[in-house]
């Protein structure tokens, strides 16, 4: 392709990273991304098949959009219909929420570290990020103050907070994004990925009128292979982000799962209950260890600080323990920091016996956990 074809595409395109070739081991414990230690329940998987049985596969959904689907989320959420959108992960939906908002030179304030797709997007519509520092020593709190000084002094047209934030864990309450939301002078995009861990419902701060709740069926329902996702907000809101979604989001498969997850949602919480469970026993399992310190989390994963080599870390769970964790390398201010999904109760014993192993050898300090 000539340099002058590669001109017409967006500069802020061009200039993001390429996408690289890279698959994941299947012989690997895949701990790096976040997903459900426990497969959806296979009587489950049954019906979604037979359902799927069912339908005609050459023909596209009977709507536009899933708007079955959306009215059962709907009703669970205790919402009009028309305050919901759904679309194929709550990436899309982040996507697409930026395509409305943000325009070439605009500013999308959002504390640091947070979910990267935040930061990664946000030049791809000639925009540009100001991040708000968030305070190790403070527990990674929100930062509120400083968030709404920024958004306010930049004329923030969006703002982004993840919670519980990804990839610290931290907890943060709704009345400190009840204030953030009061007071900048946008739309704030809530990201509840990980709500469920935490057993907080944000969906009161959409009656504000500048909130946009994002959540998703890849964590707590176990679908992270399906792609569904779905935003709460205003309808006026709602019906402007519905015409940035590509006709027909959803597979059949994909819509008919969800439908399928949401009717037994029931069957998602003891799995959800030995998930916390998990939480708290591996990371105290974990802080006792010398050079380890374990951040508080209300999701699905650990931040831990280490203060031995992460590069050694990282080969001798791969190689001995067969674990993939996140090195997190792209969070500069997390150089001494992993994140680890937590498991079965089997992958967080080899976990601990793994870390166990290279801190021992490597002498280092007394653990310390703010787990409290």
């Amino acid at each position: 392709m000539s340099s002058k074809t590669l001109e017409r595409i967006r500069s802020g395109l061009r200039a993001a990273a390429p996408v690289g070739r890279t698959l994941v081991d299947e012989a690997l414990h895949r701990l790096q991304w976040n997903e459900s230690p426990q497969e959806f329940p296979a009587d489950l998987k049954e019906e979604v098949l037979r359902r799927l049985a069912r339908v005609p596969w050459s023909r596209y959904p009977l709507g536009m959009r899933p708007w079955l689907l959306i009215d059962a989320l709907a009703a669970q959420v205790g919402v009009r219909p028309e305050q919901v959108v759904v679309s194929e992960g709550s990436s899309d939906l982040i996507r697409a929420v930026m395509a409305a908002v943000v325009r070439p030179g605009d500013t999308v304030v959002m504390p640091s570290p947070t979910f990267l797709l935040y930061r990664q997007n946000v030049p791809l519509y000639e925009a540009q990020v100001v991040e708000v520092p968030l305070d190790p020593a403070a527990g990674f709190a929100l930062p509120v103050e400083e968030l709404l000084e920024a958004a306010c002094s930049q004329q923030a047209r969006l703002v982004t907070v993840c919670a519980p934030n990804n990839p610290t864990g931290t907890f943060y309450s709704q009345a400190d994004l009840r204030r953030l939301a009061e007071g900048v002078p946008g739309v704030l995009v809530v990201d509840e990925a990980y709500a469920e861990f935490c057993e907080q419902d944000l969906t009161a701060l959409v009656e504000l009128g500048n909130v946009i709740l994002v959540r998703t069926f890849s964590k707590f329902y176990a679908l992270a292979g399906l792609r569904v996702g779905y935003a709460v907000t205003t309808a006026a809101l709602a019906a402007e982000l519905q015409k940035m979604i590509p006709n027909f989001p959803l597979s059949v498969f994909s819509e008919i799962a969800a439908q399928v997850a949401l009717e037994r949602r029931e069957r998602f919480l003891p799995l959800r209950d030995q998930v916390v469970a998990e939480r708290g026993r591996l990371a105290a399992r974990l802080a006792v260890l010398p050079g380890v310190m374990v951040y508080p989390s209300a999701a699905n994963f650990l931040l831990v600080e280490i203060a031995f080599p992460k590069e050694q870390l990282l080969a001798h769970l791969q190689g001995h323990h067969h674990l993939l964790i996140a090195d997190l390398a792209a969070y500069p201010e997390l150089a001494a920091c992993v994140r680890l999904s937590v498991g079965t109760p089997e992958q967080n014993d080899l976990m601990v016996r793994g870390f166990a192993e290279l801190a021992g050898s490597e002498g280092g300090r007394r653990g310390r956990s703010q787990s409290g």
